[in-house]
């Protein structure tokens, strides 16, 4: 399944692209869910290099180049630089189909990545603003899946800018943020926000006192999850809900699989979703399906409630041609409409489906 960087895919990319970083110290690594070490190759390192490329010209082409001024130059940084955009395999568990990074670097470099990331100021406060209509919505969901007694309490790992807890704070809901970024903590706590720096299992909370654990936008940037899922299922009262939001590797492996077969102007649309969604180069360590997750949350005592499809939270600003927002806004409708097709087939693979968000009940039998 290895591609050749000279593919069809990306023959507009132009050489004066920012180079991709490059990986040190890159370690070898087994399937986080089974633990198998046989892969195959789903996307090459060389073929990374040549998305990274393309994704610089897509948004390039895109933005307002006309008045290219600090901000506007900040604003492609922001859509093309990721912490995971190093040239390596993205490869596919030949056992339970996980999709990952291998090589990646150490668990350690990986922690320290995110711990030590850095953000513009105002990309910061820009991202808040526009992840809370999100976020409100996602927790209105959520509150379905919730008791009703009063207060809940509810921890959310990775919390970032701090959208999702001001989003539960909105609901009543006694909210606390767990993440390891010294800048992005700071921001919270100046909006009022709880939050500790630290990891899952870092945090001093009571044993069966929390009513969810919600891991938007993390759980794939976990090295190794384990340690935050024994965690969660620990602090997790009987019945209670852990919530994931993550890039379905299984739409990666089948969008690039179709964009190398099919018709060139349909492989051009296709290379617009993935983009408009931030899969190309797969900027991530892990890409879980909903059969993946299962299979890893089944050993902790978490079984499956529900699924959703979704799509990346919108990109367009005013930095972005009115084509070009016109263009995001009708890609990722048609993304959601085909994945509504396929839900309404009794599909439960979601494969049609950028990002998914996966609900599971602590109870039950812990699987194989």
């Amino acid at each position: 399944m290895q591609a050749n960087a000279g593919n069809d895919i990306m023959t507009d990319a132009t050489k004066d692209a920012q180079e991709i970083s490059e990986l040190a110290d890159p370690v070898e690594v087994c399937c986080v869910v089974c633990g198998s070490n046989e892969h195959v190759i789903v996307c090459s390192a060389n073929e990374v290099e040549v998305h990274h490329r393309y994704l610089r010209l897509f948004h390039r082409r895109r933005l307002h180049l006309d008045r290219m001024d600090q901000v506007t130059e900040s604003a492609l940084a922001d859509r093309i630089s990721f912490t995971q955009d190093y040239a390596t395999d993205i490869v596919a568990c030949t056992s339970c189909g996980l999709l990952f990074r291998n090589p990646r670097p150490p668990k350690a470099s990986v922690t320290a990545m995110y711990a030590h990331d850095h953000y513009d100021e105002n990309h910061l406060t820009t991202t808040f603003d526009t992840q809370l209509d999100l976020y409100r919505s996602k927790a209105k969901l959520l509150a379905r899946w919730l008791p009703r007694r009063h207060p809940l309490r509810v921890v959310e790992v990775g919390s970032f800018v701090g959208s999702f807890l001001a989003a539960g704070k909105e609901m009543g809901w006694d909210m606390l943020g767990v993440d390891p970024g010294e800048q992005a903590v700071a921001f919270c706590k100046a909006k009022g926000l709880a939050v500790f720096r630290g990891t899952l299992p870092d945090l001093k909370v009571s044993t069966k006192s929390v009513d969810c654990v919600a891991i938007w936008n993390t759980f794939d940037k976990l090295p190794d999850p384990r340690p935050t899922l024994e965690a969660a299922s620990r602090l997790l009262r009987p019945g209670g809900i852990l919530t994931i939001r993550v890039p379905n590797g299984a739409y990666f492996v089948s969008a690039l699989s179709a964009s190398r077969r099919l018709p060139r102007w349909f492989a051009r649309w296709l290379r617009a979703a993935l983009a408009w969604n931030n899969f190309l180069m797969f900027p991530y360590l892990v890409g879980y399906s909903v059969s993946s997750a299962d299979r890893m949350m089944a050993r902790y005592y978490f079984r499956r409630l529900a699924g959703y499809t979704d799509t990346l939270v919108t990109l367009a600003d005013p930095h972005v041609k009115w084509w070009a927002a016109q263009e995001e806004r009708l890609i990722k409708l048609v993304c959601r409409g085909v994945a509504s097709v396929e839900s309404l087939r009794g599909s439960t693979a979601y494969g049609t489906a950028p990002w998914l968000d996966i609900y599971f009940r602590k109870g039950g039998s812990p699987g194989r």
